[in-house]
């Protein structure tokens, strides 16, 4: 959330930074109900004391009769003035609660087409042969089973099955030793439903509440990312900045509606209801978040590199950021048999946004004053497009699929996925 008295002091620094973003703000409507807000703020604390000063006086008087007319029409004023303010106060606190972030200076100025590549890392696979889709890879293989999952749920959600139900929790393990062994995050593991107050702290809602799966008669909602629950860890908690910076790894399956992404490039593992996930957190100090965030993506990165994946880094435009954040690099993976790109992690610094929103302060060492923290996290690293990247890389001319070394002690030592006999596979 935006720091109202930001917006009251420094009106056109807001604006500005807001108009980087696609859409339209009520800026002048909250201006004015602060304006407002402030009066009546203001009037009540003037009858308060007069109320005060003419009780004090009225009870020093020795011959007292009933309380002057006057004192009971100030009390009847400051709770009619206090009537008028909640409304207000709420209304305010309902327009912020739509407000996005502000961009950072550092963060290119457009639309999806300005988003900046800042690294390449490594090469694209070569293949004798024309590489096939994940989707190919993995049926072969008996890897997965999209129509079971369709006939148990629905389309948009996987099934994965044999070797593959392996690797995946194959690259779970690996991917949380690496970031609590290597890296020192701590590991969570979080509850996978969230009360409306979490999902509001990161960001999620009010406005993005038609893309959540909500269980409606507890009002609690299937987390869209460990993001929410982990950064709530802290909420409305006044830390130590010697405790900084906090660093928390989940795994958990993220769930999400991702209403209306539909069509031809949603087919197969690429945009899915639920997937898995490896989420880093970290709660730091202002001073030290943009750098804390460079570490953070390096932390992701090392994921993708030992993977052997060819990867970029993107930094995305102003009108491509999340809600929530103030600047935000992707990491995407090559996927060979589909010939793209795809998103593997989003690692954000969100500032004191969410902070702001869910209440998380630190009491600076040299002041003894209270502050906002700032937040980070960022995918280390997201499944399935990791799955697709993986299956459609490491294939084979013969049909098997070579283990990334990485992950060979997660699965008994295997170099190769062989292809099972139909005899062996249920259908």
């Amino acid at each position: 959330m935006l720091d109202l008295k930001l917006l009251r002091d420094e009106p056109d620094r807001v604006r500005q930074g807001l108009a980087k973003r696609p859409g339209q703000f009520p800026l002048d409507e909250i201006l004015q109900l602060e304006k407002q807000r402030r009066e009546l703020i203001g009037a009540v604390e003037r009858d308060r004391q007069a109320l005060k000063q003419g009780s004090e006086e009225f009870a020093r008087q020795k011959d007292r009769g009933a309380p002057p007319v006057h004192l009971k029409s100030l009390s009847e004023g400051i709770k009619q003035r206090e009537q008028e303010l909640k409304p207000v106060e709420e209304r305010i606190a309902q327009l912020l609660a739509y407000l996005p972030n502000l961009p950072h200076e550092s963060v290119p100025v457009g639309d999806a087409s300005k988003n900046q590549v800042v690294r390449t890392i490594g090469q694209k696979p070569s293949f004798t042969f024309t590489p096939k889709s994940h989707i190919d890879v993995a049926e072969r293989l008996g890897m997965i089973d999209l129509p079971r999952a369709a006939k148990i749920t629905g389309s948009h959600f996987p099934l994965f099955t044999g070797p593959g139900a392996r690797l995946e929790r194959a690259l779970i393990n690996w991917m949380l030793d690496v970031q609590t062994k290597e890296h020192g995050y701590r590991e969570i593991a979080p509850p996978l439903l969230v009360n409306r107050a979490s999902m509001t702290g990161t960001g999620q809602l009010p406005k993005f509440e038609e893309d959540m799966y909500r269980l409606k008669d507890d009002d609690l909602f299937l987390i869209p990312t460990a993001e929410v629950p982990v950064t709530n860890l802290h909420r409305d908690e006044i830390l130590d900045e010697e405790q900084l910076p906090l660093k928390y790894t989940a795994y958990t399956p993220c769930f999400r509606r991702e209403a209306g992404s539909y069509g031809k490039e949603t087919k197969g593992l690429t945009r899915v209801h639920q997937f898995d996930k490896i989420e880093l957190v970290k709660f730091v100090a202002p001073e030290t978040s943009y750098d804390e965030h460079e570490r953070l993506v390096r932390d992701a990165e090392t994921i993708l590199t030992r993977l052997g994946l060819h990867y970029r880094v993107v930094c995305l435009a102003s009108g491509d950021l999340g809600f929530s954040a103030a600047k935000c690099y992707d990491l995407e993976a090559w996927a060979p048999g589909l010939g793209q790109f795809l998103e593997v992690s989003s690692c954000s610094n969100f500032e004191d946004f969410q902070a702001r929103r869910a209440g998380i302060r630190y009491r600076q060492r040299a002041t003894k004053k209270t502050a906002f923290v700032h937040t980070l996290n960022g995918s280390g690293v997201a499944l399935a497009r990791t799955f697709i990247c993986l299956l459609e890389t490491y294939q084979q001319a013969d049909g098997r699929w070579m283990v990334p070394e990485v992950l060979r002690p997660y699965l008994d030592g295997q170099i190769f996925l062989e292809v099972p006999s139909t005899s062996r596979t249920a259908r």
